[in-house]
């Protein structure tokens, strides 16, 4: 019985010790110039309302950025294939910056967002941007099956150029950032467990949001300068 509960003893010590390793606690800063997979990796995946599948094949570094890509190759019973990096380390709290450049292909989404994996519940905040509506972003957020998705009108033609946008997460309050403004802010449904960075580029069955991929000209590709991040502090 003693050696029972020291073996339950160890086997909870060393996951709060690799639970505690994998959470980022310091500034994190990418710049993308040569090399993602430090602090990054791809993933090869996909889920229901995604016509495409990720493809590490798919996320390379050129000239400086993170570029992913869509397009028409058919790959694990999708027709089609894109992209999507994920931070290796887990955040809880913090500020996260990324400048990026979007997909201007109808039936594409380009994503920048915080997200729980394998949690019990859905779990994340959300920068979306649709090719069909390059001046409007969807913002988002999830503790549970409910979303609380936003559309907010933008200045500017988000697939035409570069642009800052940010995540402000501190306990109860969410805070969305574009070009130094802040566009909304919340203190509803706020995740309070850590998360990973995501960035992707798939293809929705919405025609609705995004337009139809059949009409879009491919491949497409969405870009990604750099990203900090910034711990929370109290």
């Amino acid at each position: 019985m003693r050696f029972s509960y020291f073996l339950l003893f160890i086997v909870l010590f060393l996951g709060c010790a690799t639970s505690q390793k994998l959470q980022q606690k310091s500034e994190l800063t990418t710049s993308f110039d040569y090399r993602y997979d430090v602090d990054w990796y791809a993933e090869n995946h996909t889920f229901e309302n995604n016509l495409a599948h990720f493809s590490d094949n798919n996320a390379h570094v050129e000239s400086g950025n993170l570029v992913l890509e869509l397009n028409r190759n058919k790959h694990q019973g999708k027709d089609y294939t894109g992209a999507e990096l994920r931070s290796k380390k887990m955040f809880l709290y913090g500020r996260f910056e990324a400048r990026l450049k979007a997909s201007d292909a109808l039936g594409c989404i380009t994503a920048f967002f915080l997200y729980r994996p394998n949690a019990a519940q859905n779990t994340e905040i959300d920068f979306e941007i649709s090719g069909k509506y390059p001046k409007v972003i969807t913002l988002n957020h999830w503790v549970d099956k409910r979303s609380h998705d936003k559309d907010i009108p933008l200045s500017f033609d988000s697939t035409k150029d570069f642009h800052s946008y940010v995540i402000h997460w501190k306990p109860n309050l969410i805070e969305w950032e574009v070009d130094g403004q802040i566009i909304h802010r919340t203190t509803d449904a706020v995740p309070n467990k850590a998360m990973q960075v995501v960035f992707n580029l798939w293809a929705t069955k919405s025609i609705k949001w995004a337009g139809s991929i059949k009409d879009a000209k491919l491949p497409t590709f969405a870009k990604i300068d750099s990203f900090k991040y910034t711990p929370y502090k109290r």
